[in-house]
C-alpha cells in the first residue's frame, strides 16, 4: 500500500463524517476559529514527498470534517509573502457542511505552487496570531502545513518570538505543525529537527502537535480528537 492510499483510507476525500446527535437535533457546538497556512515552498516541489498532494488532501478533510456552522476560517498561502485566500465565518442550517465546490475552490488556491523565491513562514505565524486575536472570544486552532525549511525566510531570526506569540494568545487552543521534512538540512540535521529547535521552548507546549511528512496519516486522528476537546 502506498503512502497516498494509506492517507486516503484514513482521510476520505470529500466524504463527510456522520453528523453528531447534537447536530441532528439542531444543537450548536462552541465555535472555533481555524487558521490554516500552507507553505508551498521547499519540499512542496519535491515529487518524492508528494507534499502538495498531501496538503490538498488534508486541507480538504479539515474543511469538510472539522469546520462547523459558526466557525471562522482563515486560509493563508505562504510563498515569499503571505496571501490570504479566504477569511470568513461559515453559516449553515441543520448541520450542513461546506459545499464540495467551495472546498475544492479554496484548497486549489491554497495549494497553488509558488513561483517566487523565498519563504515567509515567520510572517505567516504573525498573521495567524493577528487572526486569532481578532476572534479572542472563541477558541482557535492553527494549522501549518510546512516542510520546516526556513533558510530562505529573511525574518527567521524572529521565528521563536513569532511562535511563542501565537501561543500566548488566550484563544489559542491547538497548533498543528504538519508535513515536517526528514531531509538533511544545514549542519547535517534534519529540516524537522532544525525547525523545531528554532521554535525554542514553545515547541514543547502541550498545545503543540507535530507530524512529519511521512506520518500525517498516523497523527491526523490525534489532531481530530484534539479539535473536539478544543470545542469544549
Amino acid at each position: 500500500m502506498t503512502m497516498f492510499s494509506t492517507l486516503l483510507s484514513v482521510l476520505p476525500l470529500l466524504t463527510a463524517a456522520p453528523a453528531s446527535a447534537s447536530t441532528m437535533l439542531g444543537l450548536s457546538t462552541p465555535p472555533l476559529h481555524f487558521v490554516m497556512a500552507a507553505d508551498m515552498t521547499g519540499s512542496s516541489k519535491n515529487p518524492a514527498f508528494g507534499y502538495a498532494k498531501q496538503v490538498k488532501l488534508l486541507s480538504q478533510s479539515l474543511l469538510l470534517n472539522q469546520v462547523h456552522s459558526g466557525d471562522t476560517v482563515t486560509l493563508l498561502r505562504v510563498c515569499s509573502g503571505v496571501q490570504t485566500i479566504a477569511d470568513f465565518t461559515f453559516q449553515s442550517k441543520n448541520g450542513a457542511r461546506l459545499s464540495k465546490s467551495d472546498i475544492l475552490r479554496y484548497t486549489g488556491a491554497l495549494t497553488e505552487p509558488c513561483t517566487t523565491h523565498g519563504s515567509a513562514i515567520t510572517a505567516s505565524l504573525a498573521l495567524a496570531r493577528a487572526a486569532v486575536n481578532r476572534t479572542a472570544a472563541v477558541g482557535s486552532v492553527a494549522v501549518f502545513f510546512t516542510d520546516g525549511a526556513v533558510e530562505d525566510d529573511p525574518a527567521r531570526a524572529r521565528l521563536s518570538r513569532a511562535f511563542s506569540g501565537l501561543l500566548s494568545e488566550p484563544g489559542t487552543r491547538l497548533v498543528f505543525l504538519a508535513g515536517l521534512s526528514p531531509e538533511k538540512g544545514v549542519g547535517g540535521n534534519s529540516i524537522r529537527d532544525t525547525f523545531v529547535g528554532a521554535l525554542g521552548q514553545s515547541s514543547r507546549d502541550p498545545r503543540v502537535l507535530m507530524a512529519g511528512a511521512y506520518d500525517l496519516n498516523n497523527v491526523y486522528p490525534a489532531f481530530a480528537d484534539a479539535v473536539k476537546k478544543a470545542r469544549k
